[in-house]
Formats: C-alpha cells, structure tokens, sequence
C-alpha cells in the first residue's frame, strides 16, 4: 500500500469511533451559520481528545485512553440514497489529484534497472475510504455505528431555552421509541443525554446566557450540561477585515467537484444499472418524493446546495436494498417541525451573503472553548455512562454463567423464549434472528462498547466468546463479525499483546462475509482494515492477495452499490503499491496491476487518474521489449489525454506508437497512424486560435523515420546521359563504388604533382565530391555559386502501411559572406511566412518534391537539390513535408522523386487518400566517426565531428564538360578504335592546365586536334615500299600517368569546346576491363582556395579475344663451301600467329583475320623477308594458324643511336602501313615500357627503402656481358579483321599486336604474363650473421658469351683403300657477342667427362662415337678476343671409314675474367655434318 498521512492505528481508531447524534434548535443552527457551518461541522475538527483520559473496565481495572475521538451525527441531516453515496464518492476521488513534481528527486524510486517516479501517498484513496465507511449504514448484528448518546442544543438567544431543550430530548426519544429502524440507530434505551447551551459573545445577554445555564444544570444535572461560548469576533469586524484565517473545517465538508466533468470526470462511463438518472447535484428535501424528483431532476423549486452529508464525515449512509427511507411529513409533528426550519437555513450561508469564510467570527478563544466543551462532554459524561454500561453488561452475562458450562448455553436455557430462531432467510443474509435482548447480542454489545473505548484485550476476550456461539448458531453474518473485531482488537493491543495477529480471522471473516452473507460493503470494510494492519507489519503480499482477491469474486451484483469500477480501480491501485513495496519490489506486477487500475478507473470515469495509472505503467514497460504492451499503455494515455484536451501530451503519447519496433498488425498501425494526425492537426489549430499565429517554426514528426548517418551529399552537377553516339564523362553520382576512392585519390595526387612541379602542396588535401558516411567529413564540403548540391536521403518507414508525403523539400540556414563590417544575418527558408520564403528561394533556390508515396516497411532513398546563388555558409538541418496516410485500397511501389513525373512542379497531383494531414519536419543528425586515439576516448563513447552537411559556398568556378563521340563498348583483343574527345567549358570563368591521368595508360592515345584533319583511317598508309624503315626518335619517359591535354593558346573560354582524336585499343587478355580517367584543370584567374577542380570518367570496355602471337629467335646456322661467306650474328624469327575467335551462329563473332604487315622496331635489328617470293594469302580463319619466318640481321652503325629507333615494315599487301606513326608508334611505345604497379607507386620512397646499404643491380654491373644475350627487339603484327555482328552485318577493325623478343633461343607472346608475387619468408627471431652476397652475372649469360660455326665442305671423296685415314680442314669461326674482353679456350679432345652432358637442341643427347673421325693436331687452343671480334681458328679432322659424321663434337670454354679456373662451357650450337665417300666403292 502507499503511505497515508494516519498510521493504521489512528484509521481504524477513526473507523470505530464512538457516535453521538446531535439535536439543535432553530435559533443555535442560525447561531452557527455566521461562521457557514452548522453546528456539528462547527465542532468537527474538535472531537478528538488532545489529553489522555481514563477508563475503568468491567473488572475495574484502570486504563489510559490515549487520543479518543467522538463521532457527531446530526439529526436533521437529509439521508442519502445510493447513488448520493456513489455521488459523493466519485467526487471525493476527483477532487484528489496526485502532487508529483517533474524533476523531484523525492518522488523517484530506484528499483534495479527501472527508475521510477511514484506517488509516494494515494490521498484519493484514503478520501474514499473514508467517505466509503461513512456511507455503511448501522447493521443489526453490530453495535460500532450505533449512537451512544445524544446531544441537545439551543441557543441563549431562545425565549425558552429549557422548553426547547425538553422539547428536543421528547423529539429524540419518540424517534428511538417508535422509529427504532429509523436513523440513526441507538445503542441502547437509555443512552446518554447532554444538553448544550450556546451563547452569542456579541449580540446576546451574558446574564441571561449564565441564568439558562444555572437552570440547566438544576433540571438535567451539572455533569449533563455545558455553556459555550461562540463567535466572539462579529459579523462587521469580519467584513472589514482582509486577515485570512485558518480553515480547519475544510478537510472534513464534502467537496464537489468544478464544472469539468466532460474533462476531468465522466459520469457517462461509470457501469451500472443507474447510470442514466446518475445526479450531478442534489437537491435538497424533506419529503421523499422531494428527494426522488431530485434526483431524476425534475424537483426544480427547492433550492440546489452542496450535498448535506458534507456536515459530517461520519454520518450514515444506505448500503442495502432494505435501506429505511426518511420519516413522512405527519409523522411526527416536532420532528417535521425542527427538519423544516433546517431547510431554510440547510445553504450553510449567512442570509446576507456577504462572510464566505468558515469559522470567521470565531477567535482562537472561542475553538479553546469548543475544545473544553469536547473534553468536557467526553470526560465527564460519555466515558462515565461507558463504564455503567460495559460494567451492567457485564454483571447480566456473569451472573447467568452459573447455570450450563457454556455462557452460550445458559443464556439459551434462560433466555429461549426470546430468541427467535427461524428457518427464514433475513435480511442480513443469515439463518438465525436473534432478539435485541438475546445473550449473544449482549455480548456482543459489551466487546463493541470496550473496543470503541479502547478496551482491546477485554474486546479480544468477549469476541472470542461470541465468535463460538455464532458459529454453533450458523449465524454467519454475527460470525464473520465477531472474527474481524476479534482480529483487529488483537493487532489493536500493538507489541504488548503476547497474541500473533490472527490474519487468518480476518481471512475468514472477509470469505464468509463474500461467499455465506452476501455482504459486499462489510467485506470491503474488513479489507480495507485488514490490509492496514498487514502492511504495517510488512506483510504486503497478504495485503495485495486480499485486494485482490476483492476484485477476483464476482459478487458486485448489487444494484445499490454501483461504485465497483471506481473502488475496482482503488484497490487494484493499493495491490500494486504492495508490490513495489515488497523486498525485493515486484515491479512487473506492480505494473500489471497499475494497468488493470487505469482500466477500471476509466470505466469509472476518473480521467486523470487512469491517465496516472497508465503513465505508471509506462515507467516499467517503456524501452524493456514489451512492445505491445508499450503500445496499448501510450494508445490509451493518448486518448485520455486527448479527452482533457491536453493535446500537446496526447500527440506526444501517440507520437510513441509511431517507432521502429511496432510489431501491430497493418490495420492497427494505420489506425494508430490517423489518429495521430488528427490529434496533431487540432493541436496546431487550438494554437492558431490561442495565440492568433501560425508558429514560425515546424513541429517535428514521427514518420518517416531518417536513417540520418547514411545521407550522402554531393557537390556538382549530375552527369549528362548518352545521346546517340555521343557519351558525357561519367563523373561522381550516388551509386559509384566506393572502394575504388583511393585509385581517384592517386590520380589526383599524380595530377597535382604534375602541375606544382613534381612536389605536393604543404596544405594538400585530396578533393571530394561525393560526402557520406565512410568518408572523412572533418571538413567542409565545398560548393559554389550556381552549382546544384544534390543531397540524398534515406526515408524509412517503420510501419506496415503506407503513408505519403507531399511538398517535400530541405531545411536550410545560410550565413551569407559580405564585404561590410555589418553582422550578416542568419537566413532559413523554415519560416511559414511566404514573404520570407520568397526571399530565401532568391538566395538558395531549393527543389520541391511534389509527391513521396512510401510503402511499409520500405527504405527509399531521396534525392534532392540546392542551388545557391551568393558566396557563404550552408547548412542542411531538416526536411520539411506534409504527412499524410495514404489510401490501403492497393499496394503501388515505392516512389520517390527519381520517378516519373515526381517532382516537376505542377506537373503532377498528389494522388493519395488523407482527409487528414499536418506539416512538419524532421532533423537531419549525422554522427560523426567513433573516437579511440586517447585513453579517455577509449573509456567513454566520443565521437569526432562530422561537417558532410555543413557546407561552405564559393565563387564560380570554371565547368568541364567532357564528350566522347563513337566510343566503343566492345573491342577485339588489340583492336584500335579512333574516338572524338570534346571539352567543353559550361562555366562563365575561363579554364587553363588540363589534364589528364589514367590507371592504365598503355591502351589509349590522346592526339592533337591536327590528327583530325588527316584521312578517318586509322593507320597512316604509304605507296611505296621500297622504302620500308624509318629512323624515329621514341622517348621512353615520355608514356606516364598523366599527360598534358594540348588547347588553343592554353586557355579554353567560356562556352568555348575543342576536339581531339584518342585511339583505343583492346587489352590483350579478354574480359571485362575498367580504366579510370581523371581530368584536370584551373581557373585561369583564381586566388582562392581550391585552385584547381576535377572530372572523373570511368568506363568499362569489353575485349574479345581475336590474334595470338608466338616467336622465338634462333641464330642462323648456314653450311657452304668455304669460298661461301657466312654471317654468325644472323637471326632467324619464327612466328606463330594463331586466330582463336569462334565462329558462333546469331552471336558476334570474328570471321577472319588478315595479317596486313609485320613490322620491326629495334635499335640494332632489322628484318627481312627470307623468300624473295611475294605472299599475299596471309588470311587466318577461326581456330587456324599461321607460321612466318623472318629473318634479323644487325642494322649499319650509322643508324645506332641511343634515342633512335628504326621502325621495318614488312608489307603482305601492295599499301604499307607507317609503323613509325602515330597511333601505331604510341601503342608500340606504351607496350615497352614498364610502368610501375598504380597500386604501389607512391611519392615518398618507404622506410624499407631507405635503410641499409645500397643494392646492386646484376643487369647494370655486367651490362657489357648481358648485351650478348639481349636482343631487344619488337615485333609489331598489324592485321585487319572481319567482324560479324549478331544482325550478320560486317564490319572492319584493324588492330596491333607486340611482341618483345628478348634473347635468343626463348618462346616470347603477345599475351601479357602477370608476375605472381614472392611468397614472404618466415619471420625469424633470431639473429642470422649478416654475409656478403657475391654478385655473379647470371648462368645463361655465360653461356652464351661467344658464338661459334665451322666452315667446311659439307662433302668429301676419299679411297680408304690407297689411304687408310682422310683427313679435312675445318675453319672455326668464334664471334664475341659481348662489350668486355674474353678468353677462349678451344678444346678438341675426347674427353669423356666434358661432353656426356651437353645435349643439342632437340634435347638428345650427343653421340661420342670412339671410332670413326678425330681431331688431329694441337687439341687445346687458347685464344683472347676483344668486344664484337669474329675470329678464325684452322683445325683439321680426320676419318678413318666413309660415313655421315657430326663434327661438333668440340667444346669452347669462355672466361671474361683472368682466373681461367672459373671458365664456363659455351652453348652447343648446330650440328655441322660432313658426308665422307669412299672412292673404290661409287
């Protein structure tokens, strides 16, 4: 349970009070009405003792009665209906609205994970306990509710006082007498009577006053009779006096509620059978009839005042269907008389009107006096009479007990003509019906009369006793009675009881009262003090069990008590506050039952506390996963809220059914959805009509939700689509792949090195477009003056139902930059006022979406666009719109402003269905990178800034617009395709320093705009070909990155293009290959920051497979006479070119592929044709393959140049092609150099190397051995290949293949070989001795140092028979293929071991035959040759039988140092055969 301002002993002290009925004249109830109270409110707050009083019992034992109350009653009040009760209960409940303060840190409760802010007291539930226990009528198996005693007043001013005061003591005993089931009920026949004269302090005699009193107290006696003295402060003195004084009366008079009960309170929803004739006044009455056109609101001539039961906070009320109604006019004439004059005055109000106050003629004197006149009547009367009676009662019931064992019995055996035991069942719901003078009753008279004067342990006692009796009687309703005082008189006697608190008496008590008795109200009762009592010894979840177990029987049935829902609602409450206050709290359920609280406190009626009860609930179930219920709980605060017109609080409450975790079905969020909106549209109108302003800011709305992080923005126009052959340079847009931004940020590094002179800016920075969340954004973006940002939004939304958005359009600010020293002013199209907004489209000009139709569940990215037109600071906050709900009679796809016909102003109509919609906003929030460079990064979440949205507007600046005419999509492998480049400048500023920079520059080659004047062909073509070489100047360093764009005078102007030739050509190996290409270029006259601006165009061309070309080299070897010269520095070229495209039916395919010339580009070769014989027939067709020899041979000396290059042409056809010109020479060029990896090339060496000692290049210390092996030549095929299209329509494409004959003896391609890289070692952890690498020149270089060949006759004619042996001279032929000096050792021996691994060029291994020839005469010859010498050695060999011989069978040995140890076995070369005859025998 909550706090409550009584402890539960006080409560139930005030619950069982002693009652007194009050009786006044006429004149001492006018008396009263000064202070507008009557005079038992008067008293009221002055009926609890201030000082200890004693008590005797029966046993006269003396006890302390510690802050005694008295009950008043007043006579002449109205008796209450039920639904007066019910009435008066309602409103007591709605006039106490919980004190909770936003932000008090009192009212927060920490529980685990939840922090809670509770109402720490319920005092609408302690009003309406206290109004409900008021409202239970006296019953006939109790005596708690029964009058003690009576109390006369009159007044001094009375012309007899004695007269009226006997006048009213007949009056009261006539009542008891012949009324005795009249109200109010009496304890016994002869109660206690007290006479009570007031007296004026003003306006009446003191004399006359004491005189009365002298007489009262010789009529009645001096312990019966008191003076008091009132109203010392007049009536004038008041009305001119502004002193505000105490109001102690207030809390105990009845408060109707203000006129709000269609906000605060609703009758309408209370359940029961009555709730259409329910009164929102009662009128004022004597007669019943009178009461009951009251209440049906017919009565309309008596006067309407505040409902009489307010006078007392204790007086009865009728709680069951037998309920007794008020006297009638005639039945009793002083009766009438008396409740009739208390019409007149029953306002509480001075008849002149004028003191509104209550007690405002009374001093502090006069409440002291009130206070004596209690303590006085309670000491000296009530507390004497008590202790006569309980001390009677007592002495009858002993004196019988002599007669059986049991008391029971004995008073059954004396007594049992007066009990009545029938088997009828009475009104009380019980089986037996006792007499009023039955033992049983008259025990239970004497516990109720010790209990109310705190008596417990003899109230324990004497209940015990009777609870017995009851039970063998089966009188159940006496039963359940005597249980639960039995119970409370045991948790009453507090720790000094040695008794445990009987809990289950009261468990008991409550089950009989439900389920034997049928009597709702006393059970109720037994509840409500018995879960006091439980949760002041900390048993709270009894306590909840008990309140719960109120609301789980279905006993609220009754007609009369219609209140079920209202006191549903309060013990559900109290349960809940049980819960949380368990150790440890139950916060789930204390949620639970909070809702089941706010149900049925709007069953009820009462708003805002269901409103309360609901936003409890709230606090536990609000972000845990408990969707639904979350949604429930903020759907019904949202629509009470709404119904107290708290529109701001209701949007806000539906605003939370609106998220990401909705998981209602579609119609549910819909609904959710359209409510919303309409209580958002009358919240903007009730501000409207408040304030008689639109507010000038937007409201900010639910839907759609704003993945903000992933807003991307983009500086510059959007690409230019293709048009016909025409294709615009791709540039930066939203859906380019992001992975590939460093390759861009290396283009521009290149470029920007290029154009400062090999070195980068200290300031550099690389350049973006394209801002999004995986960029770096510590950085304004920059935009400039007339140049659209495109800003791209993803809008999602979170429900299963559409909803549409119309007029869409960015928020913005912009700071505009000025020369003055004027403060600019901030600028903001958010205002609502159209004057502003026509101003600011003037500066930002902003592009309106008409129509966005997103489906559930859907995430739709926007885009949209800014132009500004004046230099300064951008910012992008929000997004502006109308939502509205769109209609669910079909599902269209998501549209977004990239649509058709979405976007273009009044092109398009908004086609949704909403009748209701509400303009608002969204802000655009963007995070920033997480921190974790410091420690306390690391520990708490930081996060870096993030300026993608915050963008700085420069001056015009010139535009590049890029334009490639005829360019291909697909290219034949080595293909070369002529393509128009136009640039074009679309700025109104003149650019300067183009450039351009490739990933892969090799397959392209940008002209001059001279090359466009020259014949479309692709080749230059010449007639003659007499003339087949040229000597040209090629410059290695010259194939880069980045090359210079060549424009006219350097400078292109506005709205001025030029055009210029670029060849493409196909990669040789087929696919699909992507090249990037980065244009550069400057303002010609620009001195801010940046100086430069960039184009981006990347392309993708796929290359089909076409020729592949294989060669090798080999040196002549040529057998002649010896008259016959031969040349040992010969070579013969064999080339295999091979046409591996397919012929496939409907599908593109290459038919055949001519080879037009062949080509050879070399500093020291040239070829030439080894037949002198013309060939024409060069066609290759599909999978066919063509062979070529050629042969090479070393050009003059006056040609070898190092910068000169000799370009041979070898023509098939009656045309040759210039391979010295351009594109042929450029692709040629291209195909030679080596440039380095664009992934690894940076500008600043590596820390690796730049450490340690410099490395040796092998090639460059032994370069003068190396040149005996290194060829360096280029074979160029020059082909023309018939192309079928899938149409069958053919056409032409010429093309080019290289290949790069290296060294001799090896295969060399046209297919390009990727060099895999190194595996990386092992990392080793130890220390290795650093050694001295020794640098050798490679083996196959030795080898291959000095070439030689014999010169012989290949034919010889000997007789054997005349000479046994024939002997031949042999001339060998050495050449030194190096630059350095060699020694050459000529062996011609037979020795074994030499020549058993040489093998030839056919991989077989040499025939060493011991018979057959030998060389003869000096076998080993050492002979030492400088660079490039050809030299002569005369041998001679001899045969000793006719044959076939292989006479190379010698080896040479070759040293380029003087250590002839480290001699190495030259390279056998060919065969050289000799075929001896024997003469006899031809």
């Amino acid at each position: 349970m909550a706090q409550h301002k009584q402890t539960a002993h006080d409560f139930i002290q005030c619950a069982f009070s002693p009652q007194v009925a009050v009786l006044t004249s006429n004149d001492a109830e006018q008396l009263c009405q000064k202070n507008n109270l009557s005079f038992t409110q008067l008293v009221q707050p002055f009926c609890r003792l201030t000082t200890e009083a004693q008590i005797k019992d029966p046993n006269n034992v003396l006890h302390t009665l510690q802050r005694l109350r008295i009950g008043m009653i007043d006579m002449n009040c109205q008796v209450s209906t039920p639904l007066v009760a019910k009435k008066m209960m309602n409103d007591t409940v709605t006039n106490e609205q919980p004190q909770i303060h936003e932000g008090s840190r009192g009212n927060v409760m920490t529980v685990g994970d939840y922090d809670l802010q509770l109402s720490s007291a319920t005092p609408w539930f302690e009003a309406y306990r206290d109004v409900f226990l008021q409202t239970i009528p006296p019953s006939e198996h109790e005596f708690l509710k029964h009058c003690l005693a009576c109390i006369f007043v009159v007044s001094s001013s009375h012309p007899e006082p004695l007269a009226m005061l006997h006048t009213l003591s007949n009056t009261q005993q006539q009542q008891q007498s012949q009324f005795p089931n009249k109200l109010p009920q009496w304890f016994s026949p002869n109660i206690l009577k007290y006479y009570v004269l007031v007296h004026d302090m003003v306006e009446a005699e003191a004399a006359k006053a004491e005189a009365v009193y002298q007489s009262m107290k010789s009529s009645f006696g001096h312990q019966s009779c008191h003076l008091l003295q009132i109203n010392s402060r007049s009536v004038t003195a008041v009305e001119t006096t502004d002193t505000s004084f105490p109001d102690p009366w207030g809390q105990f008079l009845h408060k109707t509620p203000d006129n709000m009960e269609g906000v605060d309170y609703d009758g309408s929803a209370s359940s029961g059978a009555e709730e259409g004739s329910f009164p929102n006044k009662v009128e004022e009455g004597t007669e019943k009839h009178a009461i009951n056109d009251g209440l049906n609101g017919i009565g309309n001539n008596s006067t309407v005042i505040d409902h009489p039961l307010a006078l007392s906070d204790s007086l009865p009320s009728p709680g069951f269907e037998d309920y007794p109604s008020l006297p009638s006019k005639g039945s009793h004439m002083s009766l009438s008389s008396v409740q009739s004059s208390m019409t007149k005055s029953g306002s509480f109000h001075s008849e002149k009107g004028r003191v509104m106050g209550h007690g405002m003629c009374l001093t502090a004197s006069d409440q002291d006096r009130i206070r004596i006149f209690i303590h006085e009547f309670s000491v000296r009367a009530l507390i004497p009479w008590a202790e006569r009676q309980m001390r009677t009662l007592n002495e009858l019931l002993m004196s019988r007990a002599g007669f059986r064992k049991s008391i029971v019995g004995t008073a059954k055996k004396w007594f049992g003509g007066n009990t009545n035991k029938t088997g009828q069942v009475a009104n009380t719901a019980t089986t037996v019906v006792y007499s009023k003078d039955a033992p049983e009753l008259q025990m239970r008279r004497l516990a109720d009369l010790a209990f109310l004067f705190q008596l417990y342990e003899f109230a324990y006692n004497t209940y015990h006793t009777a609870k017995r009796d009851f039970n063998n009687d089966h009188a159940w309703l006496h039963f359940a009675g005597a249980l639960e005082m039995a119970s409370l008189s045991t948790f009453m006697q507090g720790p000094q009881s040695q008794r445990v608190y009987p809990d289950h008496y009261m468990e008991s008590a409550i089950t009989t009262y439900l389920q034997s008795c049928k009597n709702e109200p006393y059970a109720v009762r037994a509840t409500l003090t018995s879960t006091e009592a439980l949760t002041s010894r900390g048993k709270y979840k009894e306590a909840a069990m008990q309140f719960i177990k109120m609301m789980s029987e279905d006993v609220f049935t009754s007609a009369v008590f219609q209140e079920s829902d209202l006191r549903a609602a309060l013990l559900l409450e109290q349960a809940a506050h049980c819960f949380i206050n368990m150790r440890p709290p139950m916060v789930r359920k204390y949620a639970f039952h909070m809702i089941l609280s706010g149900h049925r406190f709007t069953k009820s009626g009462q708003r805002k506390h269901a409103l309360r009860s609901y936003n409890q609930a709230l606090q536990i179930y609000k972000g845990k996963g408990w969707d639904l219920a979350e949604d429930h709980i903020n759907f019904t605060v949202g629509r009470q809220y709404h119904n107290l017109k708290q529109l701001e609080n209701a949007t806000a409450a539906f605003k939370h059914l609106l998220t990401v975790a909705s998981r209602q079905p579609a119609p549910q969020q819909n609904a959710f959805l359209r409510e919303y909106l309409f209580v958002y549209r009358q919240l903007l109108m009730q501000e409207v009509e408040e304030t008689g302003l639109q507010s000038n800011t937007l409201p900010e709305l639910p839907l759609p939700a704003l993945d903000s992080n992933a807003t991307r923005v983009l500086t510059g126009a959007r690409p230019l689509q293709p048009h016909d052959d025409k294709t615009y340079a791709t540039g930066v847009w939203f859906d380019d792949v992001e992975g590939s931004s460093k390759n861009w940020e290396k283009l521009e590094e290149l470029l920007v090195m290029s154009a400062n002179g090999g070195s980068l800016p200290l300031a550099y920075r690389p350049s973006n477009a394209l801002y999004s969340n995986s960029t770096d954004n510590k950085f304004n973006p920059v935009g400039y003056v007339r140049e659209p940002i495109t800003i791209e939004i993803y809008l999602v939304n979170p429900l299963k139902v559409a909803v549409t958005l119309t007029d869409v359009k960015l928020l913005w600010s912009f700071l505009p930059t000025i020369a003055s020293h004027d403060k600019p002013q901030l600028i903001t199209n958010e205002t609502m006022l159209s004057a502003k907004n026509n101003l600011a489209d003037e500066i930002v000009q902003g592009q309106v979406v008409k129509e966005i139709i997103l489906q559930g569940s859907d995430r739709l990215p926007v885009k949209m666009t800014l132009v500004p037109h004046q230099m300064g600071e951008l910012r992008i906050y929000g997004l502006t719109y109308n939502l509205g709900s769109h209609a669910t009679t079909f599902m269209a796809p998501s549209q977004g402003p990239d649509s058709l016909g979405v976007g273009v102003a009044g092109s398009h109509k908004a086609s949704y269905v909403s009748t209701v919609y509400v303009r608002g906003k969204q802000k655009i929030e963007v995070q920033g990178p997480r921190l974790n460079g410091k420690k306390e990064e690391m520990a708490g979440k930081m996060y870096g800034p993030d300026r993608r949205l915050d963008l700085s507007v420069h001056q015009e600046m010139p535009i590049l617009q890029v334009s490639f005419t005829n360019f291909p999509k697909t290219l034949l492998c080595g293909e070369v395709h002529l393509v128009t480049v136009t640039f074009t400048n679309t700025g109104s500023i003149p650019l300067q320093k183009l450039k351009l920079a490739s990933t892969n520059p090799k397959y392209f080659v940008l002209g001059r705009s001279e090359d466009l004047k020259l014949p479309a062909n692709v080749y230059s073509i010449s007639s003659n070909l007499k003339d087949n070489s040229a000597f040209v100047t090629c410059d290695r360093n010259s194939v880069k990155h980045v090359c210079d764009i060549d424009i006219p005078n350097g400078v292109l102007h506005q709205a001025s293009s030029v055009s210029l030739p670029l060849w493409i050509r196909g990669n040789d190996i087929g696919g699909v290959h992507e090249v990037d290409l980065l244009f550069y270029y400057q303002a010609s006259q620009q001195t801010t920051k940046p100086r430069y601006r960039l184009l981006r165009h990347s392309v993708q061309v796929n290359t089909v497979e076409s020729l592949s070309v294989r060669a090798v080299a080999q040196r002549a070897c040529k057998h002649s006479s010896e008259t016959e010269h031969i040349s040992v520095t010969d070579f013969v070229i064999s080339c295999e070119l091979e046409n591996l495209s397919q012929i496939q039916l409907s599908r593109s395919h290459v038919r055949e592929v001519c080879v037009r010339q062949i080509s050879c580009s070399s500093q020291r070769w040239g070829v030439e044709p080894l037949s002198r014989t013309a060939h024409t027939d060069t066609k290759i067709g599909s999978r066919e393959l063509l062979q070529v020899c050629l042969k090479s041979m070393v050009l003059s000396e006056s040609a070898h140049r190092p910068d000169m290059y000799t370009f041979t042409d070898l023509p098939f056809q009656n045309t040759r092609l210039l391979s010295s010109a351009t594109p042929c020479r450029e692709f040629y060029l291209r195909s030679r150099v080596k440039l380095k990896s664009f992934d690894l090339e940076t500008t600043v060496n590596p820390p690796s190397a730049q450490l340690g000692p410099p490395k040796v290049d092998p090639e460059l210390a032994f370069e003068s051995l190396n040149c005996a092996i290194n060829l360096d030549m280029a074979l160029i095929i020059l082909w023309e290949a018939q192309v079928v299209d899938s149409a069958g329509e053919e056409r032409t494409c010429v093309g080019q293949h290289h290949v790069i004959v290296e060294k001799p003896e090896s295969f060399f391609t046209s297919y390009p070989f990727q060099i895999l890289p190194k595996e990386r070692p092992p990392i080793k952890f130890t220390r290795e001795e650093v050694t001295s690498e020794v640098i050798k020149p490679a083996f196959e270089v030795l080898t291959q140092l000095v070439s030689y060949t014999m010169k012989h006759k290949t034919r010889q004619t000997h007789s054997f028979q005349q000479t046994r042996v024939c002997l031949l001279g042999v001339t060998l032929m050495l050449q030194n293929n190096s630059e350095a000096d060699v020694t050459v050792l000529v062996d011609t021996s037979r020795a074994q071991q030499r020549l058993s691994d040489i093998q030839d060029a056919a991989g077989q291994a040499l025939e060493n035959s011991t018979t057959g020839f030998s060389w003869v005469g000096q076998t080993q010859r050492q002979v030492t040759m400088t660079p490039k010498q050809v030299l002569e050695l005369s041998l001679s060999v001899s045969f000793s039988r006719p044959g076939v011989y292989n006479i190379n069978n010698l080896a040479v040995f070759v040293s380029h140092t003087n250590d002839v140890s480290e001699m190495t076995l030259q390279k056998q070369t060919r065969p050289s055969v000799v075929s001896v005859l024997d003469k006899g025998h031809q």
